[in-house]
């Protein structure tokens, strides 16, 4: 359902507003979800599980630092949106979409 590669995401917290993920990379193989990128908190690994339905729940894991917990949807356009969470307290929303390379303006169509 999703595509292994590329991602652009970011997440929202009070008092650290919309950070962006970088360099951010995401694996997709028979449910199992892996992946890597930083953050303006550090370097991170991803593990997690999707399901056929688009459900997506991953756990981010800052290398040295803490983890968080993301659970989101797929929201029929390419992007998966939900919340992240660091129990018991702290919470906030996420987005993250597959990059897709898209051809320029002006490369000249090709007819099959």
């Amino acid at each position: 359902m999703y595509p292994s590669g590329n991602w652009r995401g970011w997440w929202q917290q009070a008092g650290f507003g919309r950070q962006p993920m970088e360099q951010f990379v995401l694996r997709f193989q028979d449910g199992v979800i892996t992946g890597w990128g930083r953050d303006i908190i550090g370097a991170f690994v991803f593990k997690g599980t999707c399901d056929d339905q688009g459900a997506v729940r991953m756990l981010k894991q800052y290398l040295g630092k803490h983890q968080v917990l993301y659970e989101g949807t797929y929201d029929g356009e390419g992007t998966i949106a939900g919340t992240w969470t660091i129990p018991p307290f702290w919470s906030g929303p996420f987005a993250i979409s597959p990059v897709i390379d898209r051809p320029a303006a002006d490369e000249p169509i090709t007819v099959l």
